[in-house]
């Protein structure tokens, strides 16, 4: 009954590419928005220069999610994600035992990030189509 969705498997990093860019490009444009609240966030939390951090995440949590969903640059942009969701579950969720749920959701999309950076883009990307052989 699967055997014929092996015929498939070069579109299977799409599904993942798509939801994960709708995450990042939310989170991106949300804290563009706000990016008082984000850099006094990031001070309370403890990070360094939050007035240059709090932009910085935000744009390339922007521009790292419309590159995945473009398939351009995909495991670059995945690698960059995920140092970014690394740090956010170390320095703001890990800590507190009450945000395991929290820490968990950043750990499984971590998972997402590194499948795509060793799977890279699949089909229907702009790197199959100008970086591929």
């Amino acid at each position: 009954m699967f055997k014929k969705l092996e015929d498939w498997y070069e579109f299977a990093p799409l599904p993942l590419r798509v939801t994960m860019a709708a995450l990042f490009l939310y989170a991106g444009i949300m804290k563009l928005m706000d990016l008082g609240m984000i850099s006094g966030f990031f001070g309370s939390a403890g990070i360094p220069l939050p007035g240059i951090m709090a932009p910085l995440v935000a744009v390339l949590e922007t521009v790292g999610g419309l590159f995945l969903l473009l398939g351009l640059w995909t495991r670059a942009s995945a690698f960059v994600l995920g140092i970014i969701l690394v740090v956010a579950t170390v320095v703001t969720y890990a800590p507190d035992p009450t945000k395991i749920g929290m820490s968990l959701q950043l750990i499984t999309l971590i998972g997402g990030l590194v499948t795509l950076m060793l799977s890279g883009p699949g089909r229907l990307s702009l790197d199959e189509k100008f970086f591929w052989e």
